[in-house]
């Protein structure tokens, strides 16, 4: 057969002009190639959370603790006064008064801070001694020489056991502590009694706070016992504390 040569080219050119429109960027063609494997979509990167740090805050401000500051005259009226049995070699009045030779009652800035059940820890600094002729010790006291109170339980307030020339402290409640029979002794004569992590006193219980921090560098932790409606602070001696020098400073702190 013979073949029209006018017609094959018609043909021709109507199946190139096809080719060319299919590849026109109408068609997503040479103008805009298409991409086989297009990249995953990425997702927008996660916002963390900032870390809610709990720190230690303030619940009082900074107390002068004069070495004087007999503990067991904690909550005493003014006027009452404790006699203690002297050597010779011992200068001065064998007997302590309010407010001579009164603690120093504590404050809390918060009253959620005297809430039972709350943990408290304690700046301190500064430096005593019970003989005016011997070195001024820290708050944690002389180690060498670990003394109890000479008249023991006193005015309803324990004795303790601990060295001598440290910060002590002691809550009470509402009422006159002399109409409460004291709660036992507690011994801070070893290291690892006064390196305690945390300490549930009772109320009228002396316990040892020396320099709040533990031989390690962390916090003593006290924690308000139940009752408990004040806290004082006072020093460790074995009698006669109107004879004592030096200062120690501390404050409460409560924790998380």
């Amino acid at each position: 057969m013979r073949w029209n040569c006018r017609q094959s080219s018609g043909a021709a050119v109507l199946a190139l002009s096809l080719f060319v429109a299919c590849n026109t960027a109408k068609f997503g063609g040479n103008n805009e190639k298409r991409q086989v494997n297009p990249p995953p979509v990425q997702a927008a990167p996660t916002q963390l959370k900032p870390t809610v740090v709990s720190t230690p805050r303030d619940c009082s401000k900074d107390y002068e603790v004069p070495a004087t500051a007999n503990p067991y005259l904690a909550g005493a009226a003014p006027g009452a006064a404790l006699n203690y049995t002297l050597n010779s070699s011992d200068p001065q009045s064998p007997t302590d008064r309010v407010p001579g030779e009164a603690p120093i009652l504590v404050t809390p800035t918060d009253p959620n801070c005297m809430k039972p059940g709350v943990i408290l820890a304690f700046t301190v600094s500064g430096s005593i001694t019970h003989n005016q002729a011997q070195n001024q010790s820290n708050a944690d006291g002389n180690l060498d020489l670990i003394v109890n109170h000479q008249l023991g339980a006193t005015n309803g307030i324990s004795d303790i056991k601990a060295p001598i020339d440290s910060l002590v402290g002691v809550f009470l409640g509402n009422s006159d502590p002399r109409s409460t029979v004291a709660p036992s002794q507690l011994d801070f004569s070893s290291a690892a009694a006064r390196d305690y992590q945390r300490l549930e006193p009772k109320v009228g219980q002396v316990f040892f706070i020396g320099k709040g921090k533990t031989g390690t560098g962390s916090m003593r932790q006290v924690v308000v016992p139940v009752g408990a409606t004040r806290l004082y602070f006072g020093t460790m001696d074995t009698y006669q504390w109107n004879n004592n020098a030096g200062g120690l400073r501390g404050a409460i702190i409560v924790l998380p």
